[in-house]
């Protein structure tokens, strides 16, 4: 009977003390609330920015390229390999190829890179008048000179599938 006490005792301390976090717990809420209101955060802090969604999409790197060129060979020789352990695989293959080995996803890397510099120097341009004059982007044409080109390219491909015939 005596260890029965002993273990009620316990329990109601516990209870009681978990009662008290709790209560405190919910003025901390309160608290913090009321304090919410009248925030004003510091100067230095900036609004996050904003991010244009058309924008061109950043050049894969060369081990990207190696990675999407090898990855469906490894999924189908080890069907049961995770995703994880998809890209352990191509990391260890990564790292195991010699230097001459990496030169052909390098150049395509190199080559991406390039282009995805100058497609974001043409989308930084589009709002500014003088990027036609600067050389950065081409001047738009019309929808009857693109129409026109159009059909001048199509014309130019029959005519060089005559001559082949």
């Amino acid at each position: 009977a005596h260890s029965l006490c002993k273990l009620v005792g316990r329990s109601t301390r516990r209870s009681t003390q978990m009662l008290q976090s709790t209560s405190q717990s919910f003025l901390r809420s309160a608290q913090y609330e009321r304090e919410m209101k009248t925030y004003i955060p510091p100067k230095g802090e900036t609004e996050k920015k904003f991010k244009d969604p058309n924008a061109p999409k950043r050049s894969p790197s060369a081990f990207f390229l190696f990675c999407s060129e090898y990855r469906p060979k490894i999924k189908g020789e080890h069907s049961a390999f995770s995703i994880g352990d998809v890209a352990k695989k191509l990391g260890e293959m990564w790292n195991n190829t010699a230097a001459d080995g990496k030169q052909p996803e390098e150049k395509k890397a190199a080559k991406l890179k390039e282009q995805y510099k100058k497609d974001i120097a043409a989308d930084r341009a589009k709002g500014k008048p003088d990027a036609v004059k600067m050389g950065v982007v081409e001047p738009e044409k019309s929808k009857k000179k693109k129409e026109e080109e159009e059909e001048d390219e199509e014309d130019e491909d029959d005519d060089e599938e005559k001559d082949g015939e």
